[in-house]
């Protein structure tokens, strides 16, 4: 007796699935990929992610109608996120799941504890679908944009005088990193920073060698988008620029303990803003917690305008 073959295949997806794939992608993100620039975004999580692994579902016909990846923080495995999205008329026949159960097996073999993923807020049918697996709720994260043209520097005028008064100055690695010491203090600052972050809180603290390859081995970060607020020999705050295949990405901003309520996450924003505008930059869009209070309201303030979030949902693995 013969048994008949399987209605699909998961295998790793090759040049030519790249119109199918964007396809799919876009059906689940705010702003549509081309297929160059999701090209782009998928070399850049190779690139910065200690582990990256992704694949297809395609049917007995040929056609493509899933997609899945697997990628984590630099130089670990024990924590990776998963991409997974389903063609909206292919629904409803067991490929998430069979994608699902193929990057679990894939993550469990990484000796990953955990698994992430992000589901969009307005997409209740696919929360239900992640809880139904084992996903719980672990916060919810949106995106926020800012029209960098229209951006009014006037409104902020406030912040040189005060900026002034404190002894706040501007520097970045551009000139800082001509020392190699001042990089080994930043990845000690920005691992302070990082883990004081809600998105951070239980969570374990990232190394200097993750923050090493975060900040010197990606080719979308410049030292001189590398910007420090400095009192003396004191270091206050940091925001650091990213390019992105959407526009400028404020990747991360932090500011000391010491120095919250002065105005310095939002004067290194603005400081930032320029150099993006500076860069040729029209649009800049940063990630933002919706219990991260403080940094709702600076962003606010310039201007930044809220889309439509995520979910992040965490599942552990045995």
């Amino acid at each position: 007796m013969t048994t008949s073959p399987p209605p699909f295949t998961i295998r790793a997806p090759t040049p030519d699935d790249r119109p199918a794939i964007v396809d799919i992608i876009n059906t689940n993100v705010p702003t549509p990929y081309t297929p160059d620039t999701f090209a782009e975004r998928m070399h850049d999580l190779r690139h910065t992610s200690g582990f990256f692994q992704d694949w297809v579902l395609e049917e007995a016909s040929g056609r493509v109608r899933g997609i899945s990846a697997l990628y984590g923080p630099p130089l670990t495995t024990t924590a990776l996120d998963l991409l997974l999205v389903v063609a909206p008329d292919a629904r409803r026949r067991g490929y998430g799941s069979a994608l699902l159960h193929h990057a679990l097996d894939r993550a469990r073999a990484q000796g990953a504890g955990r698994l992430e993923v992000s589901v969009r807020d307005l997409n209740p049918d696919s929360r239900a679908w992640a809880d139904r697996r084992g996903f719980s709720l672990r916060f919810h994260r949106f995106e926020s944009s800012l029209d960098l043209p229209a951006f009014d520097d006037a409104a902020h005028a406030d912040l040189e005088g005060r900026r002034t008064r404190a002894g706040i100055t501007w520097q970045d690695m551009d000139t800082l990193g001509r020392d190699e010491a001042n990089w080994a203090r930043l990845y000690t600052f920005f691992a302070d920073r990082m883990w004081e972050s809600p998105d951070y809180q239980d969570e374990p603290r990232w190394t200097v060698e993750q923050i090493r390859h975060v900040l010197r081995q990606d080719p979308n970060l410049r030292p001189a988008w590398i910007v420090l607020a400095t009192r003396g020999e004191d270091w206050l705050g940091l925001c650091v620029l990213a390019r992105h295949p959407r526009g400028a990405l404020n990747f991360f901003t932090g500011v000391a303990p010491e120095a919250r309520g002065m105005g310095v996450a939002r004067a290194l924003k603005v400081e930032v803003i320029r150099r993006a505008r500076a860069a040729g930059f029209t649009e800049m869009f940063t990630q933002n917690l919706s219990t991260n209070a403080p940094m709702l309201s600076v962003n606010r303030r310039l201007g930044f305008k809220p889309r439509p979030g995520l979910w992040i949902l965490r599942r552990t693995l045995s």
